[in-house]
Formats: structure tokens, C-alpha cells, sequence
């Protein structure tokens, strides 16, 4: 839970562990890689190349991340702490996956892991029986992709597998594979194929590309990237497998943490006037850092704006919701992750904060009495997703009393 708070006072009248199934460390020089799609060549002839002792990239299928992670130390430092790389073992993930599975088995298999294991896009592993699927959401899935097709979210992407690596350096070389320049991997299209979502119903249940393009940020240049890979410290590629003059790269963890949500909102007490009926008081919140809306993502999210009156003698709280609400095709309101997004039929409403957006909300409190008053407005985010837990089970079976003089 994030809170980020404000008050005024009102006086007489205003005022990790490693496993194949999840990311672990790149591969050892000398090492075979493990969760290669398929057997691949060595893309170099030279004996001594990164791709030859760090494990092969394969030609025709996806190479693990952990062949990526022997030579971008850095970058694979980055990503594999991120929610891409754990997409797929996310707890939260886990559960209504789970429960989806349970409800429709092999559709929900399709839609889920078309973004949480988006390489079954291609190889078709709803299994999840090879190590590289197991990955979620690769280094080789996102630099292999040569387009986006947002009116496709069947097909969303289209791939080149093979040794081109795609990003956003112009110029560049490796001594392991191929390099090419993407305008692509620049725009924020690219994030678009899985971070809008519709529901089997035709429903948009997670917007939060769509919120982007219709607000001021996409009108002015700002991508994903600018937000959520900003440029840090660090080596593109080790510096004994190639010496390089950038010190910078775009950080892979993908930024979304609790200082981000925090300095997204803002919020402040603009007046707070007794009258003779009781207390008015005008907050203002502000979006003031998020180029989509806040919040975003699963509708079951909320941002709470709390409100409160307190003097010594009694405490007076108020509050507001914002919320994206979804309902089913018999106008049931829902608020499990599975349901929004097996079930989901309509949006029902959305006070959500927009880009940018400034929202004067009013509040109206009985008099608390004369006195000195402190006013406090808050904002905080709300989520409540359900989660697999372990709890231990007891139960007594048997038992037996003797008393001895």
C-alpha cells in the first residue's frame, strides 16, 4: 500500500533463489546454456567468441536470457529483478491464473501467457515444458520483434528469429550476433501489444497503452521508455568481450515501484472555510507524473482520497474511490483479477485520475465546535489480489487422560 498525504490546520475561520523455471544466472564461459527453444549454431566461426563460450544463440528458435546475461552483465542485472522476468511466477500472476485455468482450461491458457510467456506466441508451448518459456518475458522476445499489430490481439507481435538482435543503438556491432537499429523498440507501440487488454467480450479491461495515446504525453513525444527505462550507469556489454564508449544504458527493470507511484499524484488542502452549517473543505489532486491514468492496469485497483476533521473532543472521515469498474454480461459488478478478464462485458464507469489532470473535490462536514481543527486530505493505493499462501493444518485425531496418585 502507497499513501501520499497532506493536512492544514483550521483555526477561527479559514485557513531470487535460482531454479529452471524462473531467471537465474547467465551462463559460466564454457557452460552449455540450458532452456535454448532448440539446437542451435554458434553465429561465428571464431573460437573465442562470446556466443561459443558463453552458449550458442540459436538460429531458428528463442536463446535464454542467461546466454544474453554473459556478455550484458549489466543489463541482465537489471532485468532479471524486473516484472517481466518473473511475468510468469508472480504470485499474484499464480493465483488468478490458476482460477482461470480452472474456468475456461485451454482459452485461458491462450490468453494469459500470450503476455505473461509470450514466446508460446510462437512455439506454442502452453506447457510450459521448455526452460526458455519459463523465462516470461525474455531478452530475445522483445529484440527479435519487428512489428505490432494493436488491432491483432490474437497475433499482436510479428518476430525474425535468428542472430539480429534489435534495439535502439544506431551503429553498433557485436562480435556474437547481428545488430540492427529499431525506431520500434523507441515508441511506446511496442509496450502496446500487451499492455492493453480486452476480454474474451470485447471488453478494454487493462488500457493503459490506450490511456497513453489519448493523453498529452503521447501528443508530445513522451514514451513508455522515457518513464519506465531511464538511462543509468552501466556497460551495454562487458568490456572483455568488447570495449565500448557508452557508459549509460536503459535500465531493464522497468521502473514501477513505490516512488513512482508516489510521485505520480499529488495532492493538497486548497481551503477549508467553517460555515454555519459545518466545515467545507476543497482538495485538489493532482496526476502530475504518470502519462497514463492513475491507477492503471487491473481494474480491481483503486486510489482512495480520504479526508478528516479532528479536534480534541471527535474525529469526522470522508472519502472518494477512483476506480475503472467492469461488469459481466448480467450487469454484475467484478472485482476478482479471473473474472475481469474472462468475464468482463462493459465498462460501467471510470473516475480514474487522467494525465495531467486536475480534480477539485469538495467535502462537507457537520461543525465539529469552536476550536482549533486539523484537516488532513491522504491518497492511497488500494489492491487486494488473491494470493497462494501456505498454512499449516491441525487437527486432533485423538487423545487420552490418566490421573496418577
Amino acid at each position: 500500500m502507497a499513501i501520499l498525504g497532506g493536512f492544514a490546520v483550521a483555526g477561527g475561520s479559514d485557513t531470487g533463489g535460482e531454479s529452471d523455471s524462473a531467471p537465474g544466472a547467465p551462463v559460466a564461459p564454457g557452460k552449455r546454456a540450458t532452456g535454448v527453444a532448440a539446437v542451435g549454431t554458434a553465429p561465428r566461426n571464431d573460437a573465442n567468441s562470446p556466443a561459443k563460450t558463453a552458449g550458442v544463440i540459436n538460429e531458428s528458435g528463442y536463446t535464454s536470457s542467461r546466454v544474453c546475461g554473459a556478455c550484458h552483465v549489466d543489463i541482465y542485472g537489471s532485468w532479471k529483478n524486473s516484472l517481466h522476468a518473473f511475468s510468469l511466477s508472480d504470485p499474484v500472476f499464480d493465483a488468478a491464473y490458476m482460477q482461470a485455468i480452472k474456468e475456461s482450461g485451454e482459452q485461458a491458457r491462450r490468453l494469459c501467457l500470450r503476455c505473461h510467456a509470450p514466446l508460446t506466441i510462437f512455439n506454442e508451448d502452453y506447457d510450459l515444458s521448455e526452460a526458455v518459456t519459463r523465462e516470461g518475458v525474455t531478452c530475445d522476445f522483445c529484440h527479435t520483434i519487428t512489428e505490432v499489430h494493436l488491432d491483432n490481439p490474437a497475433m499482436p507481435f510479428s518476430v525474425d528469429l535468428g542472430l539480429v538482435k534489435r534495439g535502439v543503438l544506431r551503429g553498433s556491432s557485436s562480435p556474437a550476433h547481428d545488430v540492427a537499429y529499431s525506431q520500434l523498440h523507441e515508441r511506446s507501440d511496442l509496450c502496446g501489444g500487451c499492455h492493453d487488454y480486452k476480454s474474451p467480450n470485447g471488453a478494454l479491461i487493462m488500457s493503459t497503452y490506450d490511456e497513453w495515446k489519448r493523453g498529452p504525453y503521447a501528443r508530445e513525444g513522451i514514451q513508455c521508455q522515457n518513464c519506465h527505462m531511464v538511462r543509468s550507469a552501466g556497460k551495454v556489454v562487458s568490456p572483455d568481450v568488447k570495449m565500448t564508449e557508452a557508459e549509460h544504458i536503459h535500465l531493464h527493470n522497468l521502473i514501477r515501484d513505490a516512488d513512482q507511484l508516489r510521485s505520480a499524484l499529488a495532492v493538497s488542502i486548497v481551503n477549508v472555510e467553517r460555515m454555519s452549517w459545518g466545515i467545507s473543505v476543497k482538495v485538489l489532486v493532482e496526476n502530475v507524473g504518470s502519462g497514463h491514468m492513475v491507477p492503471t492496469g487491473m481494474p480491481s485497483r483503486e486510489i482512495v482520497l480520504t479526508v478528516t476533521v479532528q479536534n480534541e473532543e471527535r474525529t469526522e472521515t470522508q472519502e472518494r474511490r477512483y476506480r475503472k469498474v467492469i461488469a459481466d454480461k448480467e450487469d454484475r459488478v467484478l472485482t476478482r483479477d479471473f473474472e475481469l478478464l474472462l468475464r468482463g462485458r462493459k465498462v460501467v464507469s471510470d473516475n480514474r485520475i487522467r494525465p495531467r489532470e486536475q480534480r477539485i473535490e469538495w467535502f462537507s462536514f457537520p461543525s465539529p465546535g469552536l476550536g482549533e481543527l486539523k484537516v488532513k486530505a491522504a491518497i492511497t493505493y488500494e489492491y487486494f489480489p488473491m494470493v497462494l499462501d501456505q498454512r499449516e493444518i491441525t487437527m486432533e485425531l485423538g487423545a487420552a487422560e490418566r490421573f496418577v496418585r
